[in-house]
């Protein structure tokens, strides 16, 4: 039932993402015949933004968009903890690749890289602290808001700019699983309008 759901709903959407948040292989609802669906939808449906975030790792999953983290970054690849960022490019660059879609990794305090299939790799650093943190759902800002901007048409570096953005907007919402705005989000990543003066 949840796959037939799930390619009923293909037609009418702009972005797929998956978000798999249990820690026990095969419960929860991102089962192994959930997984190959959904690597089969992105297949028959090449333009279609597909986003996969997982909490136990994303080693089984098909070729779709990866978004994780560093330490799921080396544990999928085996890499040493604590690589610099060119290494983790070169990585992200490689699974891209492998994958035939963007691969994204949050970085924590490193900012955030993303890599797209063609061999383009971008890394943006994080945001300046503006006092207390909170990280709670910043995981999910970046994830949702690399969709919006990849559905929109934006490039690889436009959407690592937008999900840097809602994960700043986030960390600084306190207590609380935070949310970033359209108007908060343009505050933040558009520039200021100079006036001149005659």
């Amino acid at each position: 039932w949840l796959v037939d759901s799930v390619r009923a709903l293909v037609g009418t959407v702009d972005a797929v993402l998956v978000l798999d948040q249990v820690d026990v292989p095969g419960t929860g609802v991102v089962t192994k015949k959930v997984r190959a669906a959904i690597g089969e939808i992105a297949a028959e449906n090449p333009d279609l933004v597909v986003i996969a975030d997982s909490r136990r790792g994303l080693r089984d999953w098909p070729r779709v968009s990866l978004k994780m983290n560093a330490r799921e970054l080396t544990e999928l690849t085996a890499i040493p903890p604590g690589a610099d960022v060119p290494h983790l490019l070169e990585v992200a660059r490689v699974l891209a690749r492998e994958k035939g879609r963007p691969v994204f990794v949050t970085l924590s305090d490193r900012g955030i890289l993303g890599a797209a299939p063609n061999g383009d790799v971008q890394h943006l650093p994080c945001l300046p602290l503006r006092g207390p943190i909170d990280i709670v759902g910043a995981g999910d800002a970046v994830t949702a808001n690399l969709a919006a901007a990849l559905a929109a048409g934006a490039n690889l570096l436009e959407a690592l700019e937008l999900a840097n953005a809602a994960a700043s907007i986030v960390i600084h919402q306190l207590g609380t699983t935070g949310t970033a705005s359209v108007r908060q989000l343009a505050e933040q990543v558009l520039p200021e309008p100079t006036s001149s003066k005659q």
